[in-house]
């Protein structure tokens, strides 16, 4: 356990520990500034704190993704996204086999966090099927519930369930999915906040989880092609 808890600090490159510094500090800036709920900040801060540390393969990163998902799965609920609301409640319990699955995987290599690994072909076959197969009946579910924007919210739901088992499993494809979450949450919160029903806070980190996404998807990558080059 000493082992893991010194590992969390370190691997670290200067530019990402800015990043980190900067996401929270000016969500939590900006989010004060517009006036936003005490819940809304912390749900942000900490949302953006957990993506950054399991793009570092970090496994703190579930204690801070413990404490966001539900406070995010209230202020989803609050503004009419129905799908988000029962997805935190997944992801909060998909939190604990996370935590367990991470803490048998560690890796020695300390900029690397955790043994990531790669779907096969076959697999990223079913996978696209899958989540094809899950968003048209959801949709349709959501839209008979009246929930607000069902396409959107029944896509990032499946894709968001696929992107979090993939989490589990350490797949580099997870961040394929998140970036994708992340870019159509953008559109659904900026339609809710301009509406006056959604929360500054929660647009401003899916707006910074985008960038981080395409960030963290191309370490993962660059980390894989490293582990091939030592192989050879």
């Amino acid at each position: 356990m000493k082992n893991i808890l010194i590992r969390q600090f370190k691997g670290w490159r200067l530019p990402e520990v800015a990043w980190l510094t900067f996401s929270i500090a000016s969500i939590a800036a900006l989010s004060i500034y517009w006036g936003d709920t005490t819940i809304g900040i912390i749900a942000a801060v900490t949302g953006m704190a957990y993506t950054v540390l399991a793009g570092k393969g970090k496994v703190s990163c579930f204690l801070f993704g413990i404490i966001n998902t539900p406070l995010y799965a209230y202020i989803a609920f609050k503004s009419g996204y129905y799908g988000d609301f029962a997805l935190n409640a997944y992801y909060f319990a998909m939190m604990f086999p996370g935590l367990a699955a991470w803490l048998k995987n560690t890796s020695t290599d300390c900029e690397e966090g955790i043994k990531r690994t790669k779907l096969s072909n076959k697999n990223r076959l079913i996978l696209t099927v899958s989540c094809i197969a899950g968003i048209i009946p959801l949709w349709a579910a959501l839209h008979f519930l009246g929930g607000a924007r069902p396409f959107c919210d029944s896509a990032t739901n499946i894709l968001s369930i696929a992107a979090m088992i993939l989490t589990v499993r350490r797949a580099i494809e997870e961040w394929i999915l998140w970036i994708i979450v992340n870019a159509i949450e953008v559109f659904m919160w900026y339609k809710a906040w301009s509406a006056g029903n959604g929360s500054i806070s929660i647009l401003l980190m899916w707006l910074l989880f985008l960038v981080n996404g395409i960030y963290l998807l191309s370490l993962w990558i660059r980390i894989d092609r490293k582990k091939i080059s030592k192989r050879r």
